[in-house]
């Protein structure tokens, strides 16, 4: 496969992406009804531009409470995570019988009635899997509850997100998934100077598309994504105009070589980012433009891993 391709794919995964911050007392502070009102506004751009977007859910997000109180995978038992309960913030809203931002069905039904659309899989509660953290028998559990959960809605995702961008257990991700989205170089490190390189790289004149993938065991690994700059705290400093510039010259130099712009976000990052919607709006515009012109593919993960297995 040579053709040049864009995939924008987005991580949907509430309070649960940040389970051990909520339990150490941190507060998202946004609703689930405020969550809802972004993926319609997502969808709608989505729409708007003709592309396609690949959309992870985490399980546990789009339960519904009366789902969460049947099973009580989560709200009984524990799951480890580096000495700790992953689900321990959870248990305690639930108690307290306040789930808002933790359960969002409505998301994903938002999603299904769109149509066009890939729903991907971005872990059960969200637990990482790096395997330095998580060993076999937790990771095994994560994922057999991932699966249960996507059989109750009659889906079966073909591709995989890690949580936190942590890949681990590949071998076990081969019996659920075609494909993983691994992470981009600088996303590994979540120490502050890797924080401090990820924020120099927005503004990064050299940066490069990454190459396609190859067709080989499963799970295929997918090009890797980069951050759809979050505007918010130091990231606001990069003007738009310098993020729309960057993607122009990824774009460009996509289609000059045959390779892949993979963009990412999260849903919740438009509530918190200064002007994130219209930066989206930009980028699509330009992805609308080169792919109307035919100069660019725009693809799901699954469509791509699709296309990487298909025989020449």
């Amino acid at each position: 496969m040579t053709n040049p391709t864009f995939i924008f794919s987005l991580d949907c995964e509430g309070y649960w992406g940040m389970a051990d911050a909520v339990a150490d007392g941190w507060s998202p502070g946004w609703t689930s009804a405020a969550l809802v009102d972004t993926y319609q506004r997502l969808l709608a751009l989505f729409d708007r531009f003709e592309v396609p977007a690949t959309w992870a859910f985490v399980a546990a997000f789009v339960h519904t409470p009366e789902e969460m109180h049947e099973r009580g995978d989560l709200t009984e038992q524990p799951l480890s995570y580096r000495g700790r309960d992953w689900t321990a913030a959870f248990k305690r809203a639930w108690a307290a019988g306040d789930t808002d931002g933790w359960l969002c069905p409505e998301a994903l039904g938002a999603v299904r009635r769109a149509g066009g659309h890939e729903v991907a899989a971005h872990g059960y509660s969200h637990l990482p899997l790096a395997e330095v953290d998580t060993d076999a028998a937790v990771a095994r559990r994560e994922l057999d509850l991932q699966a249960a959960f996507w059989a109750t809605r009659g889906i079966r995702p073909d591709t995989v997100v890690f949580p936190r961008n942590q890949p681990g257990h590949l071998t076990m991700l081969g019996e659920h998934f075609v494909a993983y989205r691994p992470p981009h170089p600088l996303e590994v490190r979540r120490d502050a100077a890797a924080r401090l390189l990820r924020l120099v790289d927005e503004v990064n004149p050299f940066c490069q598309p990454a190459a396609q993938s190859i067709a080989g065991p499963l799970p295929i690994p997918l090009p890797p994504a980069m951050l759809l700059n979050h505007r918010a705290g130091g990231r606001r400093l990069v003007p738009p105009a310098i993020t729309l510039l960057r993607i122009r010259r990824l774009l460009q130099r996509a289609m000059d070589s045959g390779r892949v712009v993979h963009l990412y976000s999260h849903p919740h990052n438009f509530l918190t980012g200064q002007g994130q919607f219209e930066l989206l709006e930009g980028v699509l515009s330009l992805v609308r433009t080169h792919s109307s012109a035919g100069e660019l593919a725009v693809m799901t993960q699954s469509g791509y891993a699709a296309s990487v297995r298909a025989p020449n």
